[in-house]
C-alpha cells in the first residue's frame, strides 16, 4: 500500500512539473515578441446568442483555409467547465469533408469577447498554454454577422449566420475590420454554396 500511495503522489507531481515547464517554454518563445497593435473586443457580447453555426464569408488565409476549398463553417457551443467548443467544417478540393475541433475560454469573465483558444488536446486535456487569443471584434444586428481576429493581425474572419451576406452588411463588417487596422486586401472571400462562387480578395469584391 505504501508503494501504491507513493506512486500516486509522484505521478501528479511530475505531471504538474511538466505543465509548468511547458508554460515557461511558451513564455520564453513568445513572451518577447509582443504585439504591435491591440484590437478592441466587442462590447456587451452575449455568448449564448453567439453560440450556433456561422458560415465563413472571408478570412485571412491560414492553416484551415489552406486545407479547405469551400463551404467552411464553424459551430460554437457551451462545453465543459464554462469552456466554448469550436468545431470547424469544410469541403476539400477533392470533395471530401474535413472537421477540426478546439476549445476556448474567456480570459476574464467580464470580457467574454476575448477567448484563449487551443487546438491541442493531450491525455483528454485541452492545453490552453498552447493557445492564442481569439477576439470577437464586432457583431451585427441580431447577431447576423460577426468579425473575429487576434492581436497579431495574422488571423481574421468575417462570419455570417447564412452562407452569404448582402452588400450593406458585408460593408459594415468590412468597416469593423478597417477600424481595427486590418488590410482588407489580406482577406480572401470563401466560396460557399449559396454565396461567393470563387475566392477573391475582399478589397476587390468591395471595390
Amino acid at each position: 500500500m505504501i508503494a501504491i500511495a507513493s506512486f500516486r503522489t509522484i505521478v501528479p507531481d511530475r505531471f504538474r512539473l511538466f505543465a509548468r515547464l511547458l508554460r515557461l517554454l511558451l513564455l520564453l518563445l513568445g513572451g518577447g515578441a509582443g504585439t504591435a497593435l491591440a484590437i478592441t473586443p466587442a462590447d456587451d457580447l452575449d455568448l449564448n446568442r453567439y453560440f450556433g453555426i456561422w458560415y465563413e464569408i472571408a478570412a485571412v488565409p491560414r492553416f484551415l483555409q489552406s486545407r479547405c476549398a469551400r463551404d467552411t463553417r464553424v459551430e460554437y457551443a457551451a462545453a465543459e467547465q464554462g469552456a466554448v467548443a469550436m468545431r470547424n467544417y469544410c469541403m476539400r478540393a477533392d470533395g471530401s469533408s474535413m472537421a477540426t475541433e478546439a476549445r476556448g475560454r474567456p480570459l476574464e469573465p467580464e470580457v467574454p469577447a476575448v477567448l484563449k483558444v487551443t487546438t491541442v488536446n493531450l491525455l483528454g486535456i485541452w492545453w490552453y498554454p498552447f493557445g492564442r487569443e481569439y477576439v470577437i471584434v464586432a457583431v451585427g444586428p441580431d447577431y447576423r454577422w460577426a468579425v473575429v481576429g487576434d492581436h497579431s493581425m495574422r488571423y481574421g474572419r468575417i462570419l455570417s449566420r447564412k452562407p452569404s451576406l448582402d452588400g450593406s452588411a458585408l460593408r459594415d463588417a468590412a468597416n469593423a475590420i478597417v477600424r481595427e487596422g486590418y488590410d482588407l486586401c489580406a482577406f480572401v472571400v470563401t466560396p460557399q454554396s449559396g454565396g461567393f462562387d470563387r475566392g477573391s480578395r475582399l478589397c476587390d469584391v468591395l471595390h
